[in-house]
């Protein structure tokens, strides 16, 4: 049964700019990890923690619609992984042992 629009609930979280983050981290050492609280459900306050491991940038186009002009946007993207431990392989694409990958 599929629920219904009066059963949904909107989620509306307070997105972070790169300058909050870095005003955030300001006089947090360089050499301190990140970690990331992921919330596994929207709005839940009990989070899963996980570790960051890397940063990307996507430029994106979007088209015009009848509403907004086209334009380009870069999108920013920090990546994260389960924290160092043991865990079972639960995952059959994971043909690395459950090691992850490794900064060279």
């Amino acid at each position: 049964m599929a629920e219904s629009e009066a059963e949904k609930k909107e989620h509306r979280p307070l997105v972070w700019t790169a300058g909050r983050l870095r005003e955030a981290l300001r006089d947090v050492p360089d050499d301190a990890l990140v970690h990331i609280a992921v919330a596994p459900v929207p709005g839940a306050l009990d989070y899963d923690d996980r570790v960051l491991i890397g940063y990307g940038a996507a430029t994106l186009v979007r088209p015009a619609t009848d509403t907004e002009p086209a334009r380009t946007e870069t999108e920013h993207t920090l990546f994260a992984d389960w924290p160092a431990g043991a865990y079972e392989n639960t995952y059959p694409w994971a043909d690395d042992g459950g090691q992850g990958c490794e900064d060279e």
